[in-house]
């Protein structure tokens, strides 16, 4: 009985041309890793766990599921149980043995050889909507190529009406092009598929703020935390409301309703790590390392290095974005010395240090550490050399040369510099709009600054603390023209 299920379910998964084989001994189990795929590119890590541990519990063995699992769980471990998988389905159908080294790869962060991976597995499998989303959400969230990151998400869209990702890619697209009400309707799609899901209604309310519509995201959210099965996520979307409105107190007590009803560590983790940087856009530093503070300790209860390390970074940008450089200099070392030492995998060491240079490198050049800096900036530089298809990192080594150049007198340089970021590199261009002031161009600023300002990013406590003191900087100048 159980050899013919497992024919039964590998020939379903490839009934039509070109698509990507599951094979499994259980239906139920592949349908489980295909919702579990989904609910992590929709952004749900929490619920992509939960849908790849039932898969395993229906059949241990299914590789795809493994995989899944162990890309999102922290540690040496996981990566070398990610790499056991990819090599234990070498004898798979070639596009499921591809999507699975397409999964090794990307956990050691090598995410050209991915890229290469995604490619070849839509060549396999052009009949299978997450060849199409791989490719896609590359194309868009790495290269930041609008046209073939759509084309392809749209696909997967058609290849599969009901999934989520796709949508959720389309509208951060959409913000991209600058269109957040096109950003508001691509979630209202998923909500209006899944009006009884938490998480779809909170993705909705999300997309209602980058709207401007804060009114509508609050009554979504509230309308989501009255359903019978509310988890943590409507009050996280509750939260960011109020962060925005400057209720920082009932954010803070609609952030500790998510976490009591977070099911997931990580989830519980991601809370406090966003409610860290709230603090910084209170202004009150001592908020925000206490925060860092309790993450810390959570993260070693939890075993998790991941966090860990990025208790120490969030206290490096909390200590930036408030102007404090010495601090931020010295949180960004410990938080570069615990990513050396933790077990942590090759994606999880890698990422964590892109945005500890960041930190590291902010913090030395406005602090007037500019030997630092210039050590600094040879690793942004070496990390954009090596990732040619990434404009992430591109964008990290030109606001690097531009912020040195602007700390050594040259804003005319780091005006030029800071020009070349993608558009959702905010701090890149916060340092653009300064730039151009120094260098004699408060057109050009306060252009920069009003196109910064009249972003609405969800879900991003960094953005909101570079808010605050556009909306500071803005009154002063209004004062000084009075």
């Amino acid at each position: 009985m159980t050899s013919l299920i497992a024919v039964t379910a590998l020939l379903a998964a490839a009934t039509e041309s070109g698509t990507i084989t599951i094979t499994s001994t259980s239906a139920e189990a592949a349908a489980a890793y295909v919702e579990g795929y989904d609910q992590l590119f929709a952004g749900h890590g929490d619920l992509a766990r939960a849908a790849a541990k039932r898969a395993l519990s229906l059949d241990p063995n299914l590789l795809l599921a493994q995989a899944l699992l162990y890309a999102i769980t922290p540690g040496t471990e996981s990566m070398q149980k990610l790499d056991a998988a990819a090599e234990a389905g070498k004898s798979l159908p070639e596009a499921e043995r591809t999507e699975l080294a397409a999964w090794a790869a990307a956990k050691h962060f090598d995410n050209e050889k991915a890229r290469a991976l995604q490619l070849k597995l839509l060549e396999l499998a052009p009949g299978d909507w997450r060849a199409h989303y791989y490719v896609g959400s590359t194309a868009f969230f790495q290269g930041h190529d609008v046209e073939v990151g759509k084309k392809e998400v749209l696909e997967a869209s058609r290849l599969n009406p009901k999934a989520a990702a796709p949508w959720t890619t389309l509208a951060a697209i959409a913000v991209e092009q600058g269109d957040p009400a096109g950003a508001a309707e691509a979630q209202k799609h998923v909500a209006d598929m899944r009006p009884d899901d938490p998480a779809a209604q909170a993705d909705y309310a999300y997309a209602l703020i980058t709207a401007g519509r804060l009114d509508d995201a609050e009554a979504t959210a509230r309308k989501a935390a009255a359903l019978p099965n509310a988890d943590a996520k409507p009050f996280a979307a509750l939260a960011n409301v109020e962060l925005y409105r400057g209720q920082y107190g009932r954010a803070h007590q609609d952030l500790t309703k998510a976490r009591s009803l977070s099911k997931d560590d990580a989830e519980r983790m991601g809370l406090i790590a966003f409610e860290t940087l709230g603090y910084a856009a209170e202004g009150k530093f001592q908020g925000a390392m206490q925060s860092a503070a309790a993450l810390e300790k959570e993260a070693r209860a939890g075993k998790n290095p991941n966090f860990y390390v990025f208790a120490a970074m969030q206290r490096a940008f909390a200590a930036n974005l408030l102007g404090k450089f010495g601090e931020g200099r010295k949180y960004a070392a410990e938080a570069l010395a615990r990513s050396e030492k933790e077990q942590l995998s090759d994606a999880g060491r890698k990422g964590l240090q892109r945005g500890i240079f960041t930190a590291a490198i902010w913090a030395q050049a406005f602090g007037k550490q500019l030997g630092e800096a210039e050590r600094t900036l040879v690793l942004l530089e070496k990390d954009a050399a090596e990732s040619p298809n990434d404009n992430n990192v591109q964008s990290a080594a030109a606001w690097g040369r531009g912020i040195l150049k602007l700390a050594r007198g040259d804003a005319k340089g780091a005006a030029d510099e800071t020009q070349k970021c993608v558009p959702t590199f905010d701090l890149c261009h916060f340092h653009q709009a300064l730039a151009q002031e120094k260098a004699g161009d408060a057109a050009a600023a306060q252009a920069t600054r009003a196109k910064l300002l009249a972003q609405q990013r969800s879900q991003d406590s960094f953005f909101l603390t570079l808010r605050s003191q556009l909306l500071k900087k803005g009154k002063q100048m209004a004062s000084a023209n009075d």
